[in-house]
């Protein structure tokens, strides 16, 4: 009888992550697969972790993908479909408790990198303000309203009245563009300078507004193309 390829299979790919032999080269598949087995627990997993990868062409599609769409796939359960829809909300928990340190800098990269980390794992787009005193040092940190950053009537009077509460002197707009790249467009130009426009009169200034994408961003205050909107 020929033996049993898959015998001790689950625990030579468990003993692989033990030993920090998973790493950045490691194959989406084999971290689906080793997750699909606490969810899981009496079969081979492998092949549908290969179908979820087929399906959603990567890890991070696997985990952004709605519940409904994940239960639909043949060997995905209510329980498994929810394990992998709690991945990105704990990581993004962890991400924010290891950010604590927003409003201990003054440094201007280590504060864009902060407020990176308020957007990780958000699939909305999302509008935030992080507000400075006289000395550049940031005081607070807030999401204002959901949805396009281009509703300038709605976005400059949550801004407005957030800065006036905090007594702030000047500001970092960012907003995220979670399913395109960290790329101005044309609105989010124009929606950018009125609200310069409008908080210059109340003698607040908008130092900066970043763009987010994932882990990439941009500075529209450090772009030679838009530096000029902060001239004011």
């Amino acid at each position: 009888m020929p033996e049993n390829i898959h015998k001790g299979h689950r625990a030579r790919l468990k003993d692989e992550f033990l030993n920090g032999v998973f790493g950045d080269e490691t194959p989406d598949y084999k971290w689906l697969e080793l997750l699909l087995f606490y969810c899981i627990p009496q079969k081979d997993t492998n092949p549908l972790a290969h179908e979820l990868i087929n399906k959603y062409k990567s890890l991070s599609g696997v985990l952004e993908a709605p519940m409904s769409d994940l239960t639909s796939v043949k060997g995905i359960s209510e329980n498994s479909a929810i394990l992998l829809k709690m991945i990105i909300p704990i990581a993004r928990k962890y991400v924010l408790e290891k950010s604590k340190s927003l409003f201990e800098h003054s440094d201007r990269e280590q504060i864009e990198q902060n407020i990176c980390k308020q957007f990780f794992g958000l699939e909305n787009e999302r509008i935030g303000v992080l507000l400075l005193n006289q000395t550049g040092k940031p005081i607070a940190f807030k999401f204002l309203n959901e949805g396009d950053f281009c509703e300038v009537g709605i976005s400059t009077r949550e801004i407005v009245k957030f800065a006036l509460e905090k007594n702030a002197q000047s500001l970092i707009l960012s907003h995220n563009h979670p399913k395109n790249y960290a790329l101005p467009s044309d609105d989010d130009i124009s929606a950018t300078e009125s609200i310069i426009s409008t908080l210059a009169k109340l003698n607040i200034r908008v130092v900066d507004h970043l763009i987010i994408s994932g882990t990439d961003y941009v500075s529209l205050a450090q772009s030679t193309k838009y530096s000029y909107l902060f001239d004011l």
